[in-house]
């Protein structure tokens, strides 16, 4: 009985340990799924984190992950049912960053001629999601963002004043911006390297700039 027992709190124990993945990554699986009936026929991609720093950081990001790469197919349909017609796309994923700071992913969904992207950066020890002024130490970043892109997003025909809630995603060197066309169409990247913004970023962060 004393056998079984130990044996039970053993088990328990290594249930409860959180896990790293081999070389401070997470590791993947490419998951494929097809949504087609008279509306649409939309394939949808998203990774399955198979091996992360502990199950729970693994429950969230595949939860967030599938449901968002599913969403894109569902509201595919929405719109196909709306507009009384079929329509045909899909929606994959790159993984930009992926080590022990960030985890860090872009999907591209096309669909009728437009080509969009969303990005998202999760801390891979908890599987938060970082909004752009997570990144920094102060609140003059978007200032500081704002005049880097000027010129660019001027000639683009972006004028609109950058939002705190600007969609980004990181790679080992830059931060790149993610803007919508000025016909809304497609999706527009600005980059900025890390280095240059080393002097505003996070205390907690600036061991990641490479």
């Amino acid at each position: 009985m004393k056998k079984i027992a130990f044996l039970a709190a053993v088990l328990f124990c290594l249930w409860q340990t959180p896990y790293a993945a081999a070389n401070d990554r997470m590791d993947y699986l490419a998951i494929e799924n097809k949504i087609q009936d008279q509306w649409v026929e939309y394939t949808y991609s998203y990774p399955q984190i198979t091996r992360g720093e502990s199950r729970v950081t693994q429950q969230r990001l595949n939860g967030f992950l599938r449901e968002y790469s599913q969403s894109t197919a569902l509201n595919t349909r929405l719109r196909a049912k709306k507009e009384s017609r079929q329509l045909q796309g899909q929606t994959t994923f790159e993984i930009k960053r992926n080590d022990i700071h960030f985890f860090s992913i872009v999907f591209s969904s096309c669909c009728g001629g437009e080509q969009r992207q969303k990005g998202f950066v999760f801390l891979p020890q908890n599987g938060v999601q970082l909004r752009l002024e997570d990144l920094f130490a102060s609140p003059d970043f978007v200032d500081v963002l704002a005049k880097s892109s000027a010129d660019w997003r001027e000639k683009q025909g972006i004028s609109a004043d950058l939002p705190t809630l600007q969609d980004f995603y990181l790679t080992q060197d830059e931060l790149v911006l993610l803007f919508p066309s000025p016909d809304a169409r497609t999706t527009l990247s600005f980059s900025i390297s890390l280095d240059e913004l080393s002097g505003i970023l996070s205390k907690s962060l600036l061991p990641s700039v490479s």
